[in-house]
């Protein structure tokens, strides 16, 4: 039982370690950033983490997570929100880029 306890946390420590979060916390509300120039956009990340939905220059696109190195990064083709914490950058769309954008 000790043994199964051990691996159990053990696997659940590796498998935090590798984990990739949304820029924000999970939600069903669309989160709005507002960017240099006075650009804005919007993202929703559904609670099971594994896509985003995003809206800017008049194009709404889901877009399934994506590897990254650092953040958290959601992509389609040349539609890409890259985000860490409250910051994000947003390519693809029209209007864009847009850059240096925060939640609000």
């Amino acid at each position: 039982m000790r043994r199964l306890l051990l691996a159990s946390a053990l696997a659940l420590l590796t498998l935090s370690g590798c984990a990739t979060l949304a820029p924000t916390e999970a939600t069903t509300t669309p989160v709005t950033y507002a960017c240099k120039a006075g650009k804005r956009f919007t993202a929703t990340y559904p609670a099971k983490g594994n896509k985003a939905v995003v809206s800017a220059g008049g194009v709404t696109k889901t877009l399934p997570l994506a590897r990254s190195a650092s953040g958290a990064r959601y992509q389609k083709g040349d539609f890409q929100i890259w985000g860490k914490g409250p910051d994000a950058t947003l390519t693809g769309f029209p209007g864009g880029p847009y850059n240096d954008c925060q939640a609000r």
